[in-house]
């Protein structure tokens, strides 16, 4: 075997151990207003789905939770006013994004 074979071979053979199952570690669901269910406090559960037969996700808000409203980042008392005082419809845009092995929510985007 010649040299250049023999390192292109110890090369790969290296590489395979960085070869894994990939794992998500965030997940960013797309819905509407319509379909989410907002709590009273910051530190409890935000119910949603992303269609009408779609599941519905439980996750929790955290103090780390950003929430975004047409671009506007705000505590989570000022945007939970504005949410509710929004026409909820099916056209309008929400983004949930959160931690799949602990189910916190990292941000609640309304109006991009």
């Amino acid at each position: 075997m010649d040299l250049r074979k023999f390192i292109a071979v110890v090369m790969l053979a290296a590489c395979l151990p960085a070869i894994a199952d990939l794992r998500i570690v965030t997940r960013a669901v797309e819905t509407s207003t319509a379909f989410i269910s907002m709590p009273t406090t910051d530190n409890s559960r935000l119910m949603f789905k992303s269609c009408d037969d779609c599941e519905i996700f439980e996750v929790r808000l955290t103090a780390a939770t950003q929430f975004i409203l047409r671009g506007k980042s705000m505590p989570f008392a000022e945007f939970r006013k504005q949410f509710n005082s929004l026409r909820q419809s099916k056209e309008d845009y929400a983004l949930v994004t959160f931690e799949t092995e602990t189910n916190a929510v990292t941000s609640v985007r309304v109006g991009e």
